[in-house]
């Protein structure tokens, strides 16, 4: 058995390295593959629900890392740590990028550190084209000037000297300084494309309007706009039909949360580690 080790972002293969590189490689000079990554609290959902319905989807990684909960949680029938997990459908060319756990703090060097390895690992896996899904929560005058956009996508200068794609899209808008005026993409949603550019790839991040952070509907629309920017064909009507369901199952959870009475101050206590865990309801991914 093979030496298990984790550090601050720990990347183990599933499948056979090389291997899945050679067969990559080959299938590389006919077109590029694309990448597609999501992380809490909602972005997370669309790659995984599109892992569950391609049918010839294999995980071919998974990542650890110490910056994750300390926990152990049921996974089926067995335990197991926390890891994010990266899958593959052959047939569509396209890498899934599942991000389920969040930092315990956070720590910029951590979240540096993970975009960058992601990103090298995109361009190996011969990545020509990198998205990340988030939410934009727009000002209330932004929505009255803008009540036909649905998304909103952020183009990274790629060390390219030409870029063929097109950002223009049905209910899809490209942010500039002069139409959002001073705009930031928070963490690893921005992190990850802003690196990969750095390294030819030509990298977005999609962002569906939403009225909070946590707004799965808003990743709905950002699901919408990242088929039509990639042209990749996809059942869309299915996925978006589970999104909805699980949308509305988080609604419904908030709504109950927000009736129920905050219970009564506790006084401190010494600080102690609790025998079990149960995960936070927080990720769609997890309903």
């Amino acid at each position: 058995m093979e030496a298990f080790g984790i550090d601050e972002f720990t990347p183990v293969w599933e499948v056979s390295e090389r291997e899945f590189k050679e067969r990559l490689r080959n299938e590389a000079r006919e077109r590029g593959n694309i990448f597609l990554a999501g992380f809490p609290p909602v972005g997370n959902a669309v790659p995984f629900k599109l892992k569950e319905n391609l049918g010839d989807a294999m995980k071919v990684m998974s990542f650890y890392s110490y910056n994750f909960p300390p926990i152990a949680e049921l996974q089926d029938d067995f335990f197991d740590i926390p890891h994010d997990e990266l899958w593959f459908s052959e047939e569509k060319h396209l890498f899934l990028y599942i991000g389920k756990y969040p930092e315990v703090e956070y720590i910029p060097k951590a979240t540096y550190k993970q975009a960058e390895i992601l990103a090298k690992i995109a361009k190996e896996l011969f990545v020509s084209e990198l998205y990340t899904l988030g939410v934009i929560v727009l000002l209330p005058e932004e929505r009255e000037r803008m009540k036909d956009v649905e998304a909103f996508v952020a183009r990274f200068r790629s060390g390219r000297d030409a870029c063929e794609h097109s950002s223009e899209a049905e209910g899809v808008k490209v942010m500039t300084r002069r139409e959002m005026g001073s705009y930031t993409i928070l963490r690893k949603a921005g992190l990850l494309p802003g690196i990969a550019s750095k390294l030819g790839v030509e990298s977005f991040a999609v962002l569906g309007v939403g009225r909070r952070p946590n707004d799965l509907r808003a990743c709905i629309r950002a699901f919408r706009a990242f088929v039509k920017l990639s042209r990749i064909e996809i059942d869309v009507r299915k996925i978006e039909e589970e999104l909805e369901r699980d949308a509305n199952a988080l609604e419904e959870r908030i709504r109950k949360q927000g009736r129920r009475m905050p219970p009564p101050p506790v006084p401190p206590q010494p600080p102690s580690q609790p025998p079990t865990f149960r995960r936070p309801e927080s990720s769609p991914i997890y309903l």
